[in-house]
């Protein structure tokens, strides 16, 4: 979370207080699935071998859980602080709606100036999910930041894959009487279809010292 630039407010952020589903949806468009791709010329063994060489464990059968009907699953949400920080991390397990109440309730409080990444851990099921996004908005009274960060495309498996946001460096908590205090934090996994695997909202609390 980079520092709000206060001439530049963003009023519709502002308005959106719609409260947060914090709900998981399951696909109803019509991608194709793992066994339609491993199908198509499979006369031509190469490109079978090439194609199960991407589909990894799924081209042998690992569609992860066949009686959940989500495509997304997200495992772990974990606040990671640089090490210079000497604090623990903060983890959330999100795959029921008792991590996600626990979030809602408990939230993530940072100290100014500190410096941290996002990383999440997230599972993949039944069917390839293309072009996922990361959408992420923070906002407090006029002031919001938006960050969409593309993750990619991803076959299912029972074995989950990481995403860090930063990727390569640490972000810095912003410093400062007026930065201080909550944040209001939306989080989205949203796919190329538009399908909006999963929405929660949390507080990111900017504090002066440790708590």
């Amino acid at each position: 979370m980079s520092e709000f630039d206060a001439s530049n407010p963003d009023t519709a952020a502002a308005e959106a207080t719609a409260e947060s589903s914090a709900e998981y949806k399951a696909s109803e468009s019509a991608s194709k699935n793992v066994a339609d791709i491993l199908a198509a010329d499979a006369e031509d063994e190469s490109l079978r071998k090439y194609k199960e060489s991407l589909l990894g464990a799924a081209a042998q059968g690992d569609l992860g859980d066949p009686n959940d009907p989500r495509r997304i699953i997200v495992t772990e949400f974990r606040v990671k602080f640089e090490e210079s920080e000497g604090r623990e991390d903060i983890v959330y397990n999100l795959d029921s709606e008792e991590g996600l109440a626990r979030l809602r309730t408990l939230g993530v409080s940072v100290k100014e100036g500190a410096k941290y990444k996002f990383i999440i851990s997230f599972r993949v099921q039944h069917e390839i999910v293309a072009g996922l996004k990361y959408c992420q908005k923070l906002s407090k009274a006029i002031f919001s930041e938006s960050d969409d960060i593309m993750i990619g495309s991803y076959p299912p498996a029972s074995v989950p894959h990481v995403f860090e946001f930063p990727r390569n460096y640490y972000q810095e908590a912003p410093k400062g009487m007026m930065f201080r205090g909550k944040y209001r934090a939306r989080n989205q996994f949203i796919d190329s279809d538009g399908v909006k695997h999963l929405e929660y909202e949390y507080d990111i609390n900017i504090t002066k010292n440790w708590e």
